[in-house]
């Protein structure tokens, strides 16, 4: 039964989570980035999934569109594709960190799990990732989040994960065995 399954499906999240936590506790790390060879591996179900399941041990949780060029978040959390989100912030002049505060939006699914949407598509994705305003927007969410989880572009066809990267403490590869 369904039951069952998402049974095995909670406790495989509370392992990935423990695993996690481990090493995070080895780094004083906070930021986790998911990435994939390509699309449709899942990635954006397993951020989204570890990122309830930590906030339900009580922890503060931001959870990042950082695939810049085919956003998922608001399919999976079901709001407005259209606003404004971190490409906003990246495209902006960098004294403005705090302008992030207005683009977060609650979850609606748990208490304690924010989403910070990718925002418009912008032209230069990689140009925009590759800027200080990423490091500056990471340094000042991390003083607001007991963990932040990025959802971030598959490897395979562009470099924008690899750009991202510098701002993770430790980077999740997800693939799908066929």
């Amino acid at each position: 039964g369904e039951k069952n399954k998402n049974d095995v499906m909670a406790e495989a999240f509370r392992t990935m989570r423990t695993n996690l936590q481990f090493l995070m506790n080895k780094t004083q790390g906070k930021v986790i980035m998911f990435t994939s060879t390509i699309s449709g591996e899942g990635k954006t179900f397993i951020a989204s999934n570890l990122a309830v399941s930590t906030v339900l041990l009580g922890k503060k949780v931001l959870l990042v569109g950082c695939d810049i060029r085919r956003p998922r978040l608001a399919e999976v959390f079901n709001f407005d594709n259209t606003r404004q989100g971190l490409t906003s912030y990246l495209a902006a002049d960098e004294k403005q960190v705090s302008m992030l505060d207005s683009f977060i939006i609650p979850s609606n699914i748990v208490e304690g799990l924010d989403l910070l949407p990718a925002g418009i598509v912008p032209p230069n994705p990689a140009e925009l990732l590759s800027g200080s305003n990423l490091d500056t927007a990471m340094d000042y969410l991390r003083t607001k989040y007991d963990y932040i989880i990025l959802d971030a572009a598959p490897v395979g066809l562009v470099a924008d994960s690899m750009i991202v990267s510098r701002v993770a403490d430790i980077v999740a590869y997800v693939t799908r065995l066929h």
